[in-house]
């Protein structure tokens, strides 16, 4: 208290003590990429389509843009009906993109599928013979699936449910990303189910998974229904 009053009396004012910065380090997430709550975001937002794969996506698009008032058709059956952009991946994923095939799992039209999901539609061909693409897809998407109840403008929960739509084995049970989404992209290079539930770690997809496409789509301003 003396120092201070001499320090005043002379006209001086005490020094400010020092100010101390305090690093804080970060918490870094320990958590498994897998076991995040916004997994299919991180590798979305970290995705890069292969070069040698751009052509093949490209000419891959044209057969949308050529057949995209079937896949328009096709979302809006429901409201708030699957993107028409991701439908057309599915069909590529499940059928090669063939009219003459179920969207379910690729088996031919002209009866009920064969493979899981086997025996469906349950309704009869509207026809009375063949079953037609669209009702296929409605089943497939809709009456199967109710996936006219996702919220598809979310990205986690679109890549989510595309993923789900084939099946949970990569995210649940194996070491790589599902080549369903993510071949034809840096996160992806080998691992496959070559047959329902028996995988291969040295198999490769050699399909272009979903999100290469929707990538590619979203690069050049195609509508995919997510941001």
């Amino acid at each position: 208290m003396v120092t201070t009053a001499i320090l005043f009396a002379s006209g001086r004012k005490p020094a400010k003590p020092p100010h101390v910065v305090v690093d804080i380090p970060a918490i870094k997430d320990t958590t498994p990429l897998k076991k995040r709550k916004n997994y299919h975001e991180i590798l979305w937002n970290t995705a890069e389509v292969k070069g040698s794969q751009v052509f093949r996506i490209d000419k891959t698009i044209s057969t949308y843009i050529e057949n995209k008032n079937k896949y328009v058709e096709i979302e809006k059956l429901r409201n708030g009906g699957v993107p028409a952009a991701i439908i057309f991946t599915l069909h590529g994923r499940e059928s090669t993109w063939s009219f003459k095939k179920h969207l379910h799992e690729g088996s031919l039209l002209t009866g009920r599928t064969k493979w899981v999901p086997k025996g469906r539609p349950k309704a009869p061909p509207s026809n009375g013979s063949v079953y037609t693409f669209i009702e296929s897809a409605e089943d497939a998407l809709y009456k199967l699936k109710n996936l006219e109840s996702v919220n598809w403008k979310d990205l986690n929960t679109a890549l989510y449910t595309i993923e789900e739509y084939n099946g949970l084995g990569y995210l649940k049970y194996r070491p790589v990303h599902s080549p369903y989404l993510w071949s034809g992209t840096n996160h992806y290079t080998s691992g496959k189910y070559v047959a329902d539930g028996k995988y291969s770690s040295t198999a490769t997809d050699r399909q272009l998974g979903t999100c290469s496409i929707l990538k590619r789509m979203s690069d050049r301003g195609i509508a995919i229904g997510f941001n």
